[in-house]
């Protein structure tokens, strides 16, 4: 076709469209189509598509009851005698007669694994106890002494130059404890050199709130002053105490006391993060929360809590279990991260 038939044919084309009105019997003339109608003739038709399932329904939460962190937990009993802690009441008793000037011997009755406050909650609660406090170089309580009544007395006596004889248990006075803090100074280096005294506490509850969290080892001690039998329990922290190192001559391994000129630290103050999860959450739906929504973590509801250590993207310092003390949450560590070993 010839370019000049071709645009002849053009011009002969309509501009308009036409469709049909079946009640008047007679075409309707229509402009050009709408912008509407021409994007409904190039949507594709989607009816034989399957149709969308059904929206799951939201998992059931059960609630969980928050565990009370103010009830101790119970000693767990060993039942052999480790010869760490033999070696502990030997320097225990040579500390007693050269440093406080009791001629008392220490022997090992029991030994446990527990913690600063099951080991203090489940000791004989009586008056006139007394809780020696000794701290490592960094400044934290890592090892405290258990004064029975008769011992704490046993000790004052013989600092004032009395014999002790028959005591009735009575609440300590500040010129007793002033006492027992002079006498029992010289047992944290008799035990460890790397320990120093830190106080006398008469209140096992605030006495557990000072130490440092983690397992302990717990020794019962039966101390014998002439004839008189006196309890009293020492409670070691479990790490960082003691050195381990071959005997010479032997290769037998023995625990020997952290040097004394160890570097003091100086003191750092740490910002420690809980982190329990990540949630991600459509806009949509975050938009719809209200009072009685509820999110799901998808983690197990015994996971425990993670501390990070210098924000929410530092390492992992240790794992707790989270839970409540009083009227405040409160977190119990039950084991110790990367960060800190």
């Amino acid at each position: 076709m010839s370019p000049r038939r071709e645009s002849a044919v053009v011009l002969e084309m309509p501009t308009s469209f036409e469709t049909f009105d079946a009640v008047k019997e007679k075409p309707i003339l229509r402009e050009k189509l709408s912008s509407a109608e021409i994007e409904a003739l190039l949507r594709p038709d989607l009816s034989d598509m399957a149709p969308e399932p059904a929206p799951l329904p939201p998992a059931k939460v059960v609630d969980r009851a928050i565990p009370d962190l103010d009830t101790p937990a119970v000693l767990t009993p060993r039942t052999d005698v480790p010869e760490d802690a033999l070696r502990v009441a030997a320097r225990l008793s040579l500390a007693l007669r050269q440093g406080c000037g009791l001629r008392a011997a220490a022997t090992v009755k029991a030994v446990s694994d527990g913690t600063f406050a099951s080991a203090l909650a489940t000791s004989t609660v009586e008056t006139g106890q007394a809780i020696a406090c000794f701290a490592a170089p960094n400044g934290e309580i890592v090892a405290m002494l258990s004064l029975s009544a008769e011992l704490a007395n046993a000790l004052i006596e013989s600092a004032c130059g009395g014999k002790p004889g028959a005591y009735t248990p009575r609440e300590l006075t500040p010129v007793d404890a002033a006492l027992l803090e002079g006498l029992v100074r010289p047992l944290g280096t008799g035990i460890s050199s790397s320990l120093s005294f830190a106080r006398i506490e008469t209140d096992a509850e605030f006495a557990a709130a000072l130490a440092r969290p983690g397992a302990v080892d717990v020794i019962d001690l039966d101390v014998r002053f002439e004839q008189s039998r006196m309890p009293a329990r020492l409670i070691l922290a479990s790490d960082d105490l003691f050195d381990t190192g071959p005997v010479p001559g032997n290769g037998q391994g023995m625990v020997t006391a952290a040097p004394a000129h160890a570097p003091k630290a100086a003191p750092v103050t740490a910002v420690l993060t809980a982190r329990i999860a990540s949630l991600s959450v459509p806009l949509s739906r975050l938009t719809d929360l209200k009072a009685g929504s509820t999110l799901l973590l998808g983690l197990p509801a015994d996971q425990p809590v993670e501390l990070l250590s210098g924000g929410r993207n530092g390492p992992v310092a240790a794992e707790a279990q989270i839970g409540r003390k009083g009227a405040h949450m409160a977190l119990r560590i039950t084991k110790r991260g990367p960060a800190l070993r």
